[in-house]
């Protein structure tokens, strides 16, 4: 049996940490031996997102850099070259890209265009929701 390679986008990471649920998706990775892939556009969206001003009361410089520490560690790295260019937004293509270099099975987000999208080409798209009731 293959084991599924998983890409979780920018938002589902930020969702966890912001919620103080952290510590669930990185138990959710382990305890599962999920193959989460991850890429240098993907862990700087991570990085800059959470320092917008609007996340500051929430979340510090301090817990922003161990967030990426865990998320580096938790992920596999892939060298991605940017080609696709099948999204509206063009910004997130890289997650196709990233999906292709890693030949990813599933790609879980909140973004409805990605969800609404990605499927037309032939990537699996799937929300938090689905991804949890699959892993728990």
């Amino acid at each position: 049996m293959t084991r599924d390679i998983i890409i979780l986008d920018t938002n589902i990471w930020i969702s966890y940490l912001l919620s103080r649920r952290f510590h669930i998706l990185t138990k959710l990775i382990l305890d599962n031996e999920l193959d989460i892939v991850t890429c240098n556009n993907l862990t700087n969206e991570i990085s800059e997102v959470l320092q917008r001003e609007k996340f500051s009361r929430y979340i510090n410089k301090k817990d922003i850099n161990e967030a990426i520490k865990i998320h580096l560690k938790l992920c596999r790295f892939i060298e991605i070259q940017i080609k696709t260019n099948y999204l509206t937004d063009k910004k997130d293509n890289y997650l196709l890209d990233l999906y292709q270099a890693a030949c990813a099975t599933v790609l879980v987000t909140g973004d409805k265009q990605i969800l609404e999208q990605a499927p037309k080409f032939g990537f699996n798209a799937i929300t938090l929701k689905q991804f949890e009731d699959q892993t728990l």
